[in-house]
């Protein structure tokens, strides 16, 4: 059973890793403010994207990650992706209008498949320890 919950994670963590560096390759329309519950949120992810280059160092870290994935190296996958979905969290819970939010749920699947794989993984991260 652990292993098919694994397999269907990765699966779920590729779909989710894909989706950023399709959007920065042009393949999804840009963000439109009737996505965010806030002005707040549309300006920050505007200006994120403004920026031209935080939006491409993302699709880069995912990416990564994403070859990871398939290579079956979850514990550096998760670690490398930590930062990323703990700030997504933070974007939803203080921008966009909390964590109950229409536009959070695949923000809480992120981090929370991210915290799956962190527990999973834990006796590799003593030696950073």
């Amino acid at each position: 059973m652990k292993k098919i919950i694994n397999i269907v994670l990765r699966i779920l963590l590729s779909l989710l890793l894909v989706m950023p560096i399709l959007g920065v390759l042009g393949v999804f329309p840009a963000p439109t403010r009737d996505l965010y519950q806030t002005q707040e949120a549309y300006d920050f992810i505007i200006t994120l994207s403004n920026s031209g280059y935080i939006m491409w160092m993302m699709a880069a870290v995912f990416a990564i990650c994403l070859i990871l994935t398939l290579k079956n190296k979850m514990a550096a996958v998760a670690l490398l992706l930590l930062p990323i979905t703990l700030n997504i969290i933070g974007f939803h819970t203080f921008l966009d209008g909390g964590l109950l939010a229409y536009g959070s749920i695949m923000a809480i699947a992120f981090f929370l498949i991210n915290l799956y794989f962190l527990w999973e993984n834990r006796n590799r991260y003593k030696v950073l320890f």
